[in-house]
């Protein structure tokens, strides 16, 4: 055991480790239902840095990108999101210790949530306790409901349907589905300075229920990552980001993560999941306007995009869920945020919105690369995905010259 346990520290390049439950994490298979993009490859990356070989269950047919990675256990094609929580039941639901299931996408969530039943018992998963939770929590107007409640500040919010007018907000609007199951939730996004600009972006939606929000100038936006034990009998916030880039309405491109600090905020988000009666990861989304004022904006019930970042600056959330939830309490003792490296860039999609798109220069946006330590594809541990997206977008750039069809 002690040769074990040797071989252990240096694989897992001097992180510190509780090896009191090391055993015990072990006896457990951890299962992934994702997608064949960066939030599964970077709980891939959060799990195998820790020894851990996930199981990984998708619905596309040809991945290239995840793969790659070294970290990968096994891969298991399914042929859709209904039947991916059904065929994990099917296969690992009869082990002697329960499996961890974790997940990467709303979609995926809800046919969890669909199954709860089918997994209860069997799996620690993501959940709100019972059948169809999650379905109704995820929708926008029943969480600015709860975080309201909670005493969190929300946009004032008006749900309409397509063509209405709004009836107590004034212009600008800020359009957008009521929840991101819709495939094309971001086409439905608009900012409408007046009621002729609201009534052409109708034209262009193809929804029927819309959420029409005050318009927030936006300063910055700043998600927070946490968990939740035990229906929201403990609560954890974790670590945060602030932004620098953005994409027009969109999500960060290069941000700093920093430690969760707000006791205030953290008791008034407990008391959100203990309403939603939640288990699981989950990552609450603030807009801050140009004077500084916060508002809530959402609640997504499940992991994001910047997890193998989180990691990357001590704080492995996947890792923290499964003990904790072992051990059946949360332990401040394991959290201890790193501010050696807190830069983080979605590399492609900056490169893109910012340098080709003439937002920023390219050496510039060279310095901000050269001193970020996390990327969404980039990892100097693992290489392979990110040669695996480069070739096939160099060979669609190429078939796309050519006119023919892309890969």
């Amino acid at each position: 055991m002690q040769s074990l346990r040797n071989h252990l520290n240096v694989f897992f390049r001097n992180e510190t480790i509780d090896l009191r439950i090391m055993d015990t994490l072990y006896d457990h298979i951890f299962i992934i239902i994702g997608s064949d993009h960066s939030n599964t490859l970077g709980q891939i990356r959060c799990l195998g840095e820790k020894g851990i070989r996930p199981i990984v269950v998708i619905t596309e047919q040809h991945p290239y990108i995840i793969t790659k990675s070294k970290y990968l256990g096994e891969l298991h094609q399914v042929g859709s999101i209904a039947e991916a929580p059904r065929y994990v039941a099917e296969h690992w639901g009869n082990e002697p210790v329960k499996p961890f299931l974790y997940t990467d996408r709303d979609d995926f969530m809800c046919a969890i949530d669909d199954c709860y039943d089918l997994l209860d018992g069997r799996f620690y998963f993501w959940n709100a306790g019972e059948k169809g939770r999650i379905r109704k929590l995820i929708d926008k107007e029943v969480q600015m409901a709860i975080a309201s409640e909670c005493g969190l500040h929300v946009i004032p919010t008006e749900q309409v349907k397509r063509g209405e007018l709004p009836k107590t907000l004034g212009y600008p609007i800020f359009t957008k589905a009521t929840n991101s199951l819709n495939p094309f939730w971001k086409a439905n996004v608009f900012v409408c300075q007046n009621e002729e600009e609201l009534q052409e972006a109708y034209r262009h939606m193809g929804i029927d229920d819309v959420l029409l929000q005050k318009y927030i100038r936006k300063k910055d936006e700043t998600p927070i990552e946490g968990i939740s034990i035990d229906g929201g009998r403990e609560v954890k916030l974790l670590i945060k980001k602030t932004s620098f880039r953005y994409e027009p309405n969109g999500f960060g491109l290069f941000s700093q993560l920093l430690p969760f600090d707000d006791d205030a905020l953290e008791r008034k988000i407990k008391e959100f999941m203990q309403k939603a009666h939640y288990t699981g990861i989950f990552e609450v989304e603030f807009i801050v306007d140009e004077s500084g004022e916060s508002y809530f904006l959402e609640v997504n019930f499940r992991n994001t995009m910047f997890n193998h970042a989180c990691a990357n600056c001590g704080i492995n959330v996947l890792w923290l869920f499964a003990k904790w939830t072992l051990e059946n309490r949360i332990d401040i003792g394991d959290v201890a945020f790193d501010d050696k490296n807190p830069y983080v860039m979605y590399e492609l999609d900056d490169l893109k919105g910012s340098v080709f798109h003439g937002r920023l220069g390219f050496f510039a946006w060279l310095r901000d690369f050269r001193k970020t330590g996390s990327y969404l594809y980039i990892d100097k541990h693992d290489m392979s995905p990110f040669w695996a997206l480069m070739r096939r977008k160099s060979a669609n750039a190429v078939r796309g010259a050519l006119g023919m069809r892309k890969l």
